[in-house]
């Protein structure tokens, strides 16, 4: 998982905590919210227990993992966990997924998030950039921005202590101080290692309207063309190639050639993106960003095969070079925290390796869905209470005699 899709995590993470306070859950205020809700509601909830004891039957100390010998809470790991299988539920609940059916994967990932925020907060400390006591008096505000009764609730629903509440608000600033710390201004040619421009004719050896079929190493592919029709692309490809070489201007060339011959278009047969494609690593096929980055500005590849077919590429100048900036400084940070986190040492204990990880998440999304109700019905009673208190008031105050001029 990239740093991006971290951090977005953790924002998701946020709101969903934050939702799930006396305001009350997406699942108790809709119970078609989430695929867990209707499940949630066939468990007889124990809230005389915490959550992590009803859930997981475990305390927030409970010894499941360590980082480069450090102890990690057991609160903070079950909140990634239950983090993620909401996140996954939400995304793919919808198309069959279960969680059961992905527990080892949820499991995996869960552990390797965690690992990744806790070296953000150890190598703030071993390179001396810890959070400052202005970033410190932020985070506080930010807990209780809303009161300590919404502090107190958010804290139960979640089985959160209060160190790992502040550890989870302080986890962009640790990387905000990293970033500073190692990451310096990117070069030129640093930007035109993360980011570049590219020309394309592809030649399709798919059938891309028809039905993908999920292959053994987990991802999806079209359905081949037959061999006769493969092999009169190839020919194609490579006389296109034959011209693009032999021309004095092959830049005008190759887009007189890609109107004519380029079949990545849209429904109305009209070329996609006829200026060419801004990418960034990660968001191309594999074998065509690899070879595009192997291209100098302006110089034409050989024929590249990639799952969708052949393409001949060219590459041209990134313009706005500059506003990529900050994106790649992220990019490096993520590559340098992924690299501190393929050196670590990731310790799983008994009680995580035995953790059955869609009961813990049936269970916890049951709690939380009940506790939210109490604290609903909480806030109704307490807000009939005052309603009542005022109407009683208005009625003294009306019934009371005006006072006398003499």
């Amino acid at each position: 998982m990239t740093m991006k899709k971290r951090l977005l995590a953790l924002g998701l993470a946020l709101t969903m905590a934050l939702g799930l306070t006396a305001c009350g859950s997406p699942a108790a205020s809709d119970p078609s919210a989430s695929p867990s809700a209707s499940a949630s509601q066939e468990i007889e909830v124990d809230l005389s227990q915490d959550i992590l004891a009803f859930a997981a039957n475990l305390t927030a100390d409970a010894d499941l993992l360590t980082i480069n010998g450090e102890k990690v809470p057991a609160d903070l790991f079950l909140y990634w966990l239950a983090v993620n299988c909401a996140y996954f539920e939400n995304s793919y609940g919808l198309y069959g997924f279960t969680v059961s059916d992905y527990a080892d994967n949820l499991l995996a990932d869960s552990v390797s998030m965690t690992a990744y925020y806790i070296i953000l907060e150890q190598k703030c400390q071993e390179l001396g950039c810890p959070l400052t006591d202005e970033q410190m008096q932020e985070v506080s505000e930010e807990l209780f921005k809303e009161g300590q009764e919404t502090y107190d609730q958010l804290k139960a629903i979640n089985g959160l202590t209060d160190s790992t509440m502040e550890f989870i608000y302080s986890i962009t600033k640790y990387y905000e101080n990293l970033l500073e710390a190692t990451i310096p201004q990117p070069t030129e040619d640093d930007l035109n290692n993360y980011v570049y421009q590219t020309r394309h004719i592809l030649l399709k050896t798919v059938d891309t309207e028809g039905e993908r079929t999920l292959q053994d190493d987990g991802t999806y592919a079209y359905p081949s063309l037959d061999e006769a029709t493969v092999a009169e692309k190839k020919a194609t490809a490579e006389d296109i190639l034959a011209q693009l070489s032999a021309s004095d201007d092959p830049s005008a060339l190759f887009d007189e050639l890609m109107a004519e011959y380029s079949e990545d278009t849209n429904a109305d047969g009209e070329l996609n993106s006829p200026e060419g494609y801004t990418a960034t690593p990660g968001e191309m096929v594999s074998a065509y960003e690899e070879a595009a980055f192997a291209l100098d500005f302006g110089e034409i590849s050989g024929i590249v095969e990639s799952e969708y077919g052949y393409h001949i590429i060219i590459r041209d100048q990134v313009e706005d070079l500059d506003s990529y900036t900050d994106e790649c400084r992220e990019y490096q940070m993520d590559q340098q925290v992924n690299k501190w986190l393929e050196d670590s040492t990731i310790e799983e204990k008994d009680a995580l390796t035995a953790l059955n990880v869609a009961d813990f998440y049936a269970r916890y999304t049951a709690y939380q869905t009940a506790l939210s109700e109490q604290y609903n019905a909480e806030n109704e009673d307490a807000q009939t209470s005052d309603a009542g208190a005022e109407t009683s008031q208005e009625g003294t105050e009306s019934a009371a005699p005006e006072a006398s001029e003499n």
